[in-house]
This record gives C-alpha cells, structure tokens and sequence, in this order.
C-alpha cells in the first residue's frame, strides 16, 4: 500500500494540515502531535515524495554545482574530489547536486537554472577574472558560494591558502639549496594563479632573493610551446621547474622524458597540487596536498547555512601538507 497525507491522517484521526505540518516542523502543534505523527511514519518507513516535500518546504532540495565547461579542466582530479566532498555532504542534507557547466565562454545553462527556479544555491567552483558567472549570480537574488578566492570581500567563499602554501613550499626548496627556479603555470585569468604565483615571488623575498623573471611561463595549459618552454629552461640553468598544479606536472615530466632528461639528476621537479594523476610517477613528486574532499564538504555547508538564514563568513583552509619525495632529492 501507497501512503499519503491523506491515508496518514485518516488513520491517525488527525487533519491533512496538521500530519503536513508535524512532517515538515512548521506550524503550530502540539508536541504531541507532532511526536504521534513521527512514531507513525516511522513505523510504516514513510517518505514525502520529492515533489510534495519541495512544496511544503518552498525548496527545490537542489543546490548547483558551476563546474567548467573545459573538457580538459573537468578532468582534473582536483574538480573530482571536490565534487565528491560537495556531493557527499549534500547527502546528509538530503539535497541533490545538479551539475552546471559554465564559465567565461557561455552562462546560458547557469542562467536557465536559476532563472528557472531548478536550484536553491550556487556553488561556483572555479574563480576566474571578470567573471560572467560571478557577474550574473551578483545581479540574482540566489545564493551562492566561490570555491576560490574572488579578490572581493563581499562575496562569500572558501578557498585552500594557496599563497601561504606556495610560499612554504618555495622556502623549503631554497633551504635545500634551490635557488633558480623556473615557474609552469596556468591561467592568468584563473584567481588560483594568481595566488600561487604571489606566494612563488614571496618565497624568494622571505629569503633574501630575486626571481628570475626569464624563468616565469604562464598561460600553458594546453600550450604546443611546452616542449621548447622546457628546453629553454633547461638551457638557462633552472635547478627546479616548479608547476603549479598536478597536470602541468605530468606534462613537464613527459617532455623530460622524451628529451632524455633525467629528474632529479639534470634538474629538479614539483608541483604546487598533490594528486592521484602524479602517484605513480617516477620518480615520486615533490608536491603540496590539500584536502580537495574537504573543501569540496565545507563549500556545501556554507551554502546550507546561508540558506538557512545562519550568519556566515568566509572560510579559509589553512591546512596543507608539504610532501617531500625523490624529485627534488
């Protein structure tokens, strides 16, 4: 037998009103009632249907994730383990994550969304300069969330600090007795660049040195210039090529080794972002790890406490792990 509202209250002797109320915890009844009505739906294992439950709440129980369209870039396991953290967590909140694709190349699915009322909140999973997405959420009234740092204090996020870890990484390199590094970066439209690439430079001025400029390379990710870049570096002298996330890595490493060139005998190697891309690399790489899993939980969580109505602040995850390994031995 199917049970509904309708056969609940009949059963119990109660109004339709009252077992919807007792069921969602709002209204005014009796703590009575409200416990009678629990015990019962309990004991038959009832559950509101999506639909009514969306009603009653006024809530779609649906919270979208902006993820880029890139191909390339939603394949990185940074985009995976955050979204496993986000869904993971939506669960224990019984919402739905629906997947966004969207970014400085077209909104259109972002807008359909919200403009559509499909979602209760926002999580924006990647921060990119002038921003269309940020721009649109800015003028709706939807809540929302920036995995990221968006270099504007008046937009809620939360981010790894990425400057901070760069930083350490680079002072822990240099006390090795690196001291000429070429930097393999991403994006200079993507905000995680320029975080990284402030804590490279502070790195070197906590230390007492310069960076070499000839030895900076941003913008190449998906770069036909990989293989010359690398061969420059290696012709200038660099001691360590220092990527800014795991995939760069992997790239650097495979020029490498089609050029005969040995890590770390001919030339250090390491990577801002720790991930299962490079873990069965040879030789194992240097690498800072953050807990993309957790980010992913606490993104998730603050957009349910906006929803809400709880006070929120942004989040800042000092966390981080240096993982020292035979690359830069």
């Amino acid at each position: 037998m199917a049970h509904t509202l309708d056969s609940i209250a009949k059963e119990l002797g109660l109004s339709k009103t009252t077992v919807s109320r007792a069921i969602s915890g709002k209204g005014r009844i009796s703590e009575a009632t409200r416990e009678k009505v629990k015990s019962y739906i309990d004991e038959i294992n009832y559950r509101p249907s999506a639909v009514a439950r969306s009603l009653a709440a006024n809530r779609t129980f649906n919270v979208g994730l902006v993820v880029p369209a890139d191909s390339a870039l939603g394949e990185m396991p940074y985009f995976q383990t955050l979204m496993t953290g986000i869904c993971d967590k939506a669960m224990e909140y019984e919402y739905d994550v629906l997947i966004i694709l969207a970014d400085n190349d077209g909104i259109k699915a972002l807008e359909h969304a919200v403009i559509n009322k499909k979602i209760d909140g926002v999580i924006v999973s990647r921060c990119e300069k002038k921003s269309k997405v940020l721009n649109f959420l800015k003028k709706s009234t939807i809540p929302y969330v920036v995995v990221g740092n968006p270099e504007d204090p008046e937009i809620l996020h939360v981010d790894h600090d990425n400057e901070g870890a760069a930083t350490n990484m680079i002072e822990n390199l240099i006390d090795k007795g690196l001291k000429r590094m070429a930097l393999i970066g991403g994006g200079e439209n993507i905000n995680v660049t320029t975080s990284r690439l402030k804590g490279f430079y502070n790195g070197f001025k906590n230390k007492g040195l310069k960076v070499d400029e000839n030895l900076i390379y941003l913008n190449m990710h998906k770069s036909e210039r990989m293989d010359s870049v690398i061969r420059d570096v290696i012709k200038d002298g660099a001691e360590c090529i220092v990527c800014m996330d795991d995939m760069l890595c992997n790239s650097v490493l495979n020029c490498l080794h089609n050029d005969g060139i040995s890590v770390p005998e001919d030339v250090k190697l390491c990577s801002f972002y720790d991930s299962n891309l490079l873990s069965n690399s040879k030789p194992s790489i240097t690498s800072l790890y953050f807990d993309a899993k957790r980010l992913g939980a606490e993104a998730l969580s603050l957009i349910m406490r906006n929803l809400n109505g709880d006070d929120v602040t942004s989040v800042l995850l000092s966390e981080f792990n240096i993982q020292m390994r035979d690359s830069t031995n």
